[in-house]
């Protein structure tokens, strides 16, 4: 199983933050998804 977290937010110290994630099916693809960080 492997699941991709995000968080949004600048830190609990300038407000709140929010925080998800998701399991998708191994192979399962999402179309125009990019990693932001590469």
């Amino acid at each position: 199983m492997i699941a991709g977290v995000d968080e949004a937010g600048r830190g609990p110290l300038a407000g709140p933050v929010v925080a998800s994630a998701v399991v998708l099916p191994e192979n399962h693809g999402i179309e125009g998804l990019a990693d932001s960080k590469k």
